[in-house]
């Protein structure tokens, strides 16, 4: 606190100043006190009286904070929510979660006071949810995030004291857990597969297809990353790719695709390549230096020139959408013609993803890489991640079996 004179038109006045946090805002604000003597005891006086009055200004603060908090509807939580968050994602991203904002609404009236919403109403408005709309288990942990998220930003704010989302949990049947697993196991493919495949994608127009298939396998990259790519992304020297960013394609004509950052910011690494991506690189490389040659020569409308390395007949970057439809083709055809052309029969569906879920699987069968290397290899940062795209080659349990029997002769169990 500080005093200072003022001249008034009415003459000079003593002005006592002291500053004070706003709790609401966190700024600093100033109150002042008018005071006409300059004595000791003025002063005093007006001591005691500016700290009432910051005490009561506080008070009012706080009572209207408090009031706002009890008045406080989830239709305003999840407004203010969205603002600050859709900040923070991709624009694809803030598309995708709109889908589950209109859901909430189903789920949760915006005029729903915010302290009135318990564990309990959460978890019955998500199982009749579940129930009404028949909604997939993956669906409901969507919401069930989205919820998270939205309660974890009242708490953050002091606008609740505890997320009532985060204590609920879902629980998967059965039949979903089963389901889950098939439809991962049908991302994967053993060797066989991956020979009939390549076969496949050899026999396309488009070779293009075949060295980005090559690509995927040897790097394990999302198929954004590897859209993404450019001479300038390639190191021959060295053998080493750089993936420091992706591109966004989806619902967007060819014009208005765009170059984006990974999907996260661990995705942003350097990877050694083998020589057989190496070579895929350099004869993709060499196609789209002919390709472009020839349409320099004879201009064509429906071609489109890209500095990317893995291109479609007609100049544009091989998104996931193109790459997904050509190997939903091949494996349509597999399924009816596998078993006479390769000797077995074809059940998976494979897409763009799989070559990830196949490279993880790959460097986790060879006991002498770390899980670190592979982590640094295919961006990931947590092991449950990287658990998710793992799977095993070889179903033989020879190994196992050979341990417990150098077990039990080492005790001198017998038969």
């Amino acid at each position: 606190m500080h005093f200072e004179k003022r001249t008034r038109k009415s003459g000079t006045v003593n002005v006592a100043i002291e500053s004070f946090t706003d709790p609401l805002t966190g700024k600093r604000r100033r109150a002042t006190v008018v005071f006409e003597s300059g004595t000791p005891r003025a002063k005093a006086q007006a001591r005691r009286e500016l700290d009432d009055k910051i005490s009561s200004i506080i008070d009012d603060l706080n009572k209207t904070q408090d009031e706002k908090i009890q008045n406080y509807t989830f239709g305003e939580l999840q407004e203010a929510w969205f603002k600050q968050w859709t900040t923070t994602v991709k624009p694809q991203t803030v598309q995708r979660e709109l889908l589950v904002i209109n859901r909430l609404s189903k789920l949760i009236a915006d005029d729903i006071l915010i302290k009135k919403i318990t564990p309990l109403m959460v978890k019955q408005c998500l199982d009749d949810y579940r129930q009404k709309y028949h909604s997939t288990f993956s669906t409901m942990q969507h919401i069930k995030s989205t919820f998270n998220k939205i309660f974890d930003y009242a708490v953050l704010y002091n606008i609740l004291p505890f997320s009532p989302s985060q204590v609920v949990k879902l629980r998967a049947s059965v039949d979903e857990k089963i389901a889950k697993k098939e439809r991962l196991n049908d991302k994967f493919l053993n060797a066989a597969e991956i020979k009939a495949l390549i076969s496949e994608l050899k026999k396309r127009r488009n070779p293009s297809y075949l060295d980005l298939a090559l690509f995927l396998l040897g790097t394990g990259c999302r198929i954004g990353e590897a859209a993404a790519l450019t001479v300038d992304s390639i190191d021959f020297q060295k053998k080493t790719v750089t993936i420091d960013r992706s591109l966004q394609s989806h619902d967007l004509t060819v014009d208005n695709y765009y170059l984006d950052t990974t999907k996260t910011p661990a995705g942003e690494r350097v990877e050694e390549l083998p020589d057989f991506v190496i070579e895929a690189l350099k004869r993709s490389i060499e196609r789209n230096k002919m390709v472009d040659q020839l349409h320099s020569e004879c201009p064509s409308d429906a071609f489109h020139f890209s500095k990317v390395i893995f291109r479609t007949e007609y100049g544009s970057p091989i998104t996931s959408h193109s790459f997904r439809e050509l190997l939903s083709r091949i494996s349509s055809y597999l399924r009816k013609n596998c078993e006479a052309v390769y000797g077995f029969k074809w059940t998976k569906n494979v897409v763009p993803h799989s070559f990830r879920h196949i490279h993880v699987s790959i460097l986790r069968s060879d006991s002498s890489i770390s899980l670190k290397e592979v982590q640094e290899r295919v961006g990931h940062v947590e092991e449950e991640t990287t658990d998710g795209y793992t799977h095993r080659f070889s179903h033989s349990q020879a190994k196992s079996v050979k341990a417990v029997d150098a077990f039990a002769d080492k005790i001198g169990i017998t038969n």
